[in-house]
């Protein structure tokens, strides 16, 4: 139990790293909490930033998650504190980037005021499911270049996850590409079957986090006031 707490811990300090407003402070001696859309995340940092700026928030959110759900974990697996707990891999690592997740959205280091969680939670489910996240990727990149709604593709993206993960695993049977990590880093990354119910119902669960927290911009969206992303115009 020692350890899964520490893997929490750890996980929630990596997530609560608050790029964004580290971004606006460093850059421009502003918080971006206070323009734009309020939020501290990659999308109000692309409106109050700069796209490049943006861009470069949203990587570092993304790998966030990846580290809590891919290295952190092996750590502990191999520096244990005590008994290591008796999980299921698949489910040890989700608990570890959601904690990164709450940590991005209620951020230790800035009042409990973060991002969204987007960014985070998709580097966490690449780091367990990455041929899943290329699709997911692609359906956010697709949806931006049609519609220049971060909001929409955010919120697109979360529920296609679960549609995947269910269609890939039920309809054609496939894995989830996470041969290649075992490939890179050995054993420590071995898991059990990274398509499990564990990784549809968290799917599902992430989906319903990001609808809620995006329910200011469906409001907006409705009215027809959402910022759409224009590319080029800063730096």
């Amino acid at each position: 139990m020692l350890t899964l707490l520490a893997i929490l811990a750890v996980s929630y300090l990596i997530g609560s790293i608050p790029t964004g407003i580290m971004a606006g402070k460093m850059l421009k001696g502003i918080d971006i909490r206070k323009y734009g859309s309020g939020n501290a995340g990659g999308t109000n940092a692309f409106r109050v930033l700069g796209w490049k700026t943006g861009l470069t928030v949203t990587l570092i959110d993304i790998i966030k998650g990846v580290v809590a759900a891919v290295s952190v974990v092996a750590f502990f697996r191999h520096h244990p504190i005590d008994v290591f707990p008796d999980i299921n891999e698949v489910a040890l690592r989700l608990l570890a980037g959601m904690s990164a997740v709450v940590g991005h959205v209620f951020t230790v280091f800035a009042g409990f005021k973060g991002g969204k969680g987007v960014s985070t939670a998709a580097g966490m489910l690449i780091g367990i499911a990455p041929v899943s996240m290329l699709m997911v990727i692609g359906i956010f990149l697709l949806t931006i270049y049609l519609s220049r709604y971060v909001s929409v593709a955010s919120m697109l993206a979360a529920v296609a996850f679960p549609l995947i993960i269910a269609i890939r695993k039920y309809i054609f049977e496939l894995g989830s590409g996470l041969d290649y990590y075992i490939k890179l880093f050995g054993e420590q990354l071995s898991f059990h079957d990274s398509l499990d119910y564990h990784l549809m119902i968290f799917g599902l669960i992430v989906a319903l986090g990001i609808l809620y927290t995006h329910r200011a911009n469906i409001r907006r969206l409705l009215s027809g006031t959402e910022n759409r992303v224009t590319f080029g115009k800063h730096s």
